[in-house]
């Protein structure tokens, strides 16, 4: 692995990926919300399209981050179009969580910026 070619393109995507590319910016704000969405789009790619908020909340553990703010990442993540909330046909007490067409474009183009490490 050539990490100077790596360290050089990550300084590049911190500057580059902020511009072109705002639902990486929005959820590279903090480690949860980084840990959110990497959840969602992992279940995304494995065709588990059924993600539910409590099934979020159990990959994360308690002495990282409360309730409430991932409750606070994901419904910011709706209101900026990253995300859906759908509720589940089969329990309408709760919600699945999808990510957008958007979020998954972006996410897409900006992981090429990785592609050869």
């Amino acid at each position: 692995m050539d990490y100077l070619k790596l360290l050089t393109n990550l300084k590049k995507d911190l500057i580059l990926s902020n511009e072109d590319f705002p639902s990486v910016k929005f959820f590279r704000k903090d480690i949860v919300s980084v840990w959110v969405w990497f959840i969602v789009l992992e279940n995304f790619f494995n065709g588990k399209k059924n993600i539910s908020t409590e099934e979020i909340l159990r990959e994360i553990p308690s002495q990282y981050s409360s309730r409430p703010k991932i409750f606070n990442i994901i419904n910011d993540g709706v209101k900026k179009k990253f995300f859906y909330k759908v509720k589940n046909k089969k329990d309408t007490r709760k919600y699945i969580v999808l990510p957008t067409d958007l979020c998954v474009d972006q996410f897409k183009k900006w992981s090429l910026i990785f592609k050869g490490f």
